[in-house]
C-alpha cells in the first residue's frame, strides 16, 4: 500500500490539489499533518473517494478535531500528529515516548517544516516537509511510505 504524507499547506490548497492530482491513482490513503486544516476539508470535497485522515496544527486554532491520529494500514500502526504538543522542534525523544506508548510502527508529524526520514529502535519516524514553507532551503516536499511484504520504505520527495 502506498501512503502520502503531507503536512504545513498554511493555505496553499493548489499545491496540495496537484499532488493528489500526479498520485490518486498510485495512492490509498493520504495522511494531512496539520497546519490549514481548511485545506484538506477542501480535498474531502474535491475528491470525495479519497481516504484522508487529518489532525489540526498548531495554526489551526479553531480546530475541534483530535491532535493525533491512531491509523492500522497492512499491519502497521500508523501515529499522525502536527509535532508542536511534542516538541518536535526540539527532537524525537516526545515523538518516541508517544509511539512506544501506542506500539507504533510508523509516526508521522510536522510543523518543524523540515523534511526528515529517521528510524529508531524499529519505528520509523517521518517528517514531510512543507508543501508551502521549507525551512531547510530545499524545494516544498511530501513524503512515500510503502508497505511492502519486505517491509516499510520511507522516502521525501520534492513537489
Amino acid at each position: 500500500m502506498r501512503i502520502i504524507a503531507f503536512s504545513d499547506s498554511h493555505g496553499k490548497y493548489d499545491r496540495i490539489e496537484k499532488l493528489i492530482q500526479r498520485t490518486k491513482d498510485s495512492c490509498g490513503l493520504y495522511l494531512f499533518a496539520g497546519d490549514n486544516l481548511r485545506d484538506a476539508d477542501g480535498l474531502e470535497i474535491s475528491y470525495p473517494g479519497i481516504k484522508l485522515i487529518k489532525v489540526p496544527g498548531n495554526c489551526d486554532f479553531s480546530a475541534t478535531e483530535p491532535p493525533i491520529a491512531v491509523v492500522e494500514e497492512c499491519g502497521k500502526k500508523i501515529i499522525l500528529t502536527h509535532g508542536h504538543l511534542h516538541r518536535a522542534k526540539y527532537g524525537l525523544d516526545d515523538l518516541k515516548r508517544l509511539a512506544k506508548q501506542n506500539e507504533a510502527d510508523i509516526v508521522v508529524y510536522g510543523h518543524t517544516h523540515v523534511r526528515a526520514v529517521d528510524y529508531c529502535d524499529g519505528v520509523y519516524y517521518i517528517n514531510p516537509g512543507s508543501l508551502a514553507l521549507p525551512k531547510d532551503g530545499l524545494p516544498p516536499s511530501y513524503a512515500i511510505i510503502d508497505i511492502l511484504p519486505a517491509g516499510i520504505l520511507a522516502t521525501v520527495a520534492d513537489y
